[in-house]
């Protein structure tokens, strides 16, 4: 695996675009994206919900609709790498989860930093984007009723902001939006190659 990333990382400093258009055109990098979903979501659903019982809030069931997006636009490109209505299928599917999630994971982010100013003296109701904020009854985007199809994974029963966990100084909202920047940082480049493969094909 490591020889196999020294010469990906070797042809790709050679020849960048030949080598991204060959890369999103195979399964490993589509089943990578998708991997990483069922880890953010099995950390989400495994360790924070049931190992730290921090009930999930309302935009952290929002952020994990739109990993379910992710992981489900790389599950589609998995099954024909190759074909263009998958692709562009899986690539739509897969940006508008990486815009949802972002967002709403910006949003948690100031929400954590205005529940946390009861620190300073202010109460939560008081703080602007604190408790008063959220919602028990979340809207997902078509009106999809996950909450009532899914309750463990999609009903919220937490506070927005108010979680207490952190690693290396970061929480858990902060996280998030380092996960989705990685994903654009993934995701743009193989894009890009798509789009002037399939119009190198085009003018043929």
């Amino acid at each position: 695996m490591i020889t196999k990333l020294k010469l990906w990382f070797a042809e790709l400093k050679a020849n960048p675009l030949p080598t991204l258009e060959a890369t999103q055109e195979g399964r490993a990098v589509w089943a990578v994206m998708a991997t990483a979903c069922v880890f953010l979501l099995g950390s989400a659903m495994g360790f924070f919900q049931v190992f730290l019982e921090m009930d999930p809030c309302e935009n952290c069931v929002y952020i994990r609709f739109s990993q379910f997006c992710i992981l489900i636009a790389g599950v589609i490109m998995i099954i024909n790498p190759k074909n263009n209505v998958l692709k562009i299928l899986g690539l739509a599917l897969a940006w508008y989860g990486i815009f949802y999630g972002l967002d709403k994971a910006i949003i948690l982010a100031g929400q954590h930093v205005s529940s946390h100013a009861a620190d300073a003296g202010l109460d939560l109701f008081q703080s602007g984007q604190g408790a008063n904020a959220c919602s028990l009854e979340p809207t997902f985007p078509l009106g999809l009723p996950l909450h009532e199809w899914l309750p463990f994974e999609f009903a919220p029963s937490g506070i927005c902001g108010e979680d207490d966990w952190s690693l290396l100084g970061l929480n858990m909202a902060q996280y998030c939006i380092i996960s989705y920047a990685v994903f654009i940082a993934c995701a743009l480049p193989l894009t890009i190659a798509f789009i002037t493969k399939t119009l190198k094909n085009r003018n043929k």
